[in-house]
């Protein structure tokens, strides 16, 4: 009788040092799909601020104007860190207004950094 309890308490014991192997592991891989999301949000919020940027521009040939869509374009990002680039200067007939969007995203554990860098572009031909 006491074989068979020691051989249960020796198999227990490996399922602990197998999951205390295998724990991190996954953690590390959590961490990692979340972190990818939230960096996935961010430019995909980015890339929106910067379509309704170069709607405004294409339209209203206003950088103020098409700076307050990009913040409006995005409302759960910090519309005050953006940095927008405006490609040609002013809007003419025919041309095509392409604003690029710069933003630098927190990340949510730290693990990968403190903060990631996303891009994002959007253009429109101007004059609507």
């Amino acid at each position: 009788m006491n074989i068979k309890l020691l051989r249960h308490d020796k198999s227990r014991g490996a399922v602990a040092v197998e999951f205390a192997l295998v724990a991190p592991i996954l953690l590390a891989l959590v961490a990692g799909i979340v972190e990818f999301s939230h960096a996935y949000n961010a430019q995909i919020s980015v890339t929106q601020a910067a379509r309704e940027a170069a709607r405004t521009m294409a339209l209203k040939d206003d950088q103020s104007k098409a700076a307050l869509a990009a913040i409006a374009g995005a409302p759960g990002l910090n519309g005050d860190d953006f940095e927008l680039a405006f490609t040609p200067e002013a809007c003419t007939d025919e041309d095509d207004m392409t604003v690029t969007i710069t933003y630098p995203a927190s990340t949510l554990t730290g693990l990968f950094g403190s903060t990631v860098t996303v891009t994002g572009v959007g253009a429109m031909r101007c004059g609507g």
